[in-house]
């Protein structure tokens, strides 16, 4: 039975991130229905085994913080929407169970992390392979789909393709310091692609990351002797870097840029900038502080700010400023930001119960290669949305580190 169960488990790693569209089912909704019904099944065998769970710290408070998120999205503005999930993500608190159970298997399983990075960089190495393909036929005139005009690959939107890839950059560093020649140069052929569909992504803050590890990984690489000296070159690389993409790239445009800019023109520009979306998201916050809003009621809360919200110098504001004028447009479901989301989904609960939640998980992480893909998502979530298969990386993550 253990085998059927880690062969089913290894299966769905590896095929969930080659879901794309079918028939009606858009690319996420796919991804989470396959997911739901495929740890069914696994969590169905798995407790017909009646396995014996230790609750560890790290297994309590994530089960506190899936509680919480439970609690305030029945105190919230759309129980439904909260515990179903609504369009494009329908990350709502069925999933987010069904994401606690994911980490509760991994961390009972005696499965050897090589296998579980077979899975991911496999995976990887398809949706890289797929969005290098359609970024060349898309120079070459051919109609791919696209998103703005940036490839896509399995994932409906350039920034979470490009953050999967991400994220299994250590996984393929950690199979290219692998002893048996065939599994290091899978590990390296993979992370070379991986870059290389970064880069075609045009998903700034994923590159910026990207470079940052390959310079890790050089580092790694290179005898102690001239470890000082590469680092002091990578650091210098990475701000001439930062600098030179400041005026035009993800500082420049999303933050600085905006900032300094009182009367924007939106006829040249975008008003969905995080600059312009954060002060307003903190504004919404302080409506409910202590509990949010619920899962999945992000665009529920900009709708009804703008709605109900009347004082006086607001009014003034939303009459006179274009940017004001423009978000009360937009169907806002995300910040670009997971800690904001969580102030809007759960308020200060979600927030304390999510960082002790995390302070447990590093704090137990002993694997320098899980450590670092840790690192990098909860760096990377700061920065993007996430699709269902970050979340689920993030969770298969936790069950591995618990189990130790």
């Amino acid at each position: 039975m253990n085998k059927t169960i880690n062969k089913l488990l290894i299966g769905s790693i590896f095929l969930l991130p080659l879901l794309g569209v079918y028939n009606e089912f858009g690319y996420e909704q796919i991804k989470v229905l396959f997911f739901i019904l495929s740890i069914s099944l696994i969590g169905f065998l798995w407790f017909f085994q009646k396995p014996k769970i230790i609750w560890t710290k790290i297994k309590i408070a994530s089960w506190i913080f899936i509680l919480i998120l439970f609690l305030t999205s029945i105190l919230g503005m759309d129980i439904k929407v909260s515990f179903l999930g609504n369009q494009p993500y329908f990350q709502g608190w069925i999933v987010y169970g069904y994401l606690g159970l994911l980490s509760l298997i991994v961390s009972s399983l005696d499965i050897k992390l090589e296998y579980y990075a077979l899975a991911f960089t496999s995976s990887a190495l398809i949706v890289s392979s797929l969005g290098i393909e359609d970024w060349v036929l898309k120079n070459m005139g051919f109609l791919v789909p696209n998103y703005a005009g940036r490839i896509v690959s399995t994932f409906g939107q350039p920034n979470f393709y490009a953050g999967f890839l991400l994220l299994n950059l250590p996984f393929c560093y950690f199979l290219f310091k692998n002893t048996r020649e065939k599994l290091s140069y899978f590990g390296l052929i993979v992370g070379l692609t991986s870059i290389v569909g970064i880069f075609v992504s045009y998903s700034r803050s994923t590159i910026i990351l990207a470079l940052i590890l390959l310079s890790l990984g050089l580092v790694d690489q290179l005898k102690i002797k001239l470890k000082l000296g590469l680092i002091v070159l990578g650091i210098i690389f990475i701000s001439i870097f930062i600098a030179w993409k400041s005026s035009s790239g993800l500082v420049g445009n999303e933050i600085s840029n905006p900032l300094l800019t009182n009367n924007p023109d939106l006829t040249k520009e975008s008003v969905e900038k995080r600059a312009y979306i954060w002060p307003v998201v903190w504004q919404i916050f302080l409506q409910k502080p202590l509990g949010g809003f619920g899962l999945e009621n992000i665009q529920t809360a900009f709708s009804a700010y703008f709605k109900k919200y009347k004082h006086p110098i607001f009014e003034e504001n939303l009459n006179i400023n274009p940017v004001l004028i423009s978000l009360k447009e937009l169907n806002i479901d995300r910040t670009h930001n997971y800690f904001l989301d969580l102030m809007l989904f759960s308020g200060i609960l979600g927030i304390l119960g999510w960082l002790i939640f995390v302070l447990f998980i590093l704090k137990r992480c002993r694997n320098k290669y899980l450590l670092v893909g840790l690192l990098t998502y909860l760096i990377w979530i700061q920065f993007q949305n996430q699709s269902i298969v970050h979340l689920i990386y993030f969770y298969f993550l936790i069950g591995v580190i618990d189990k130790g």
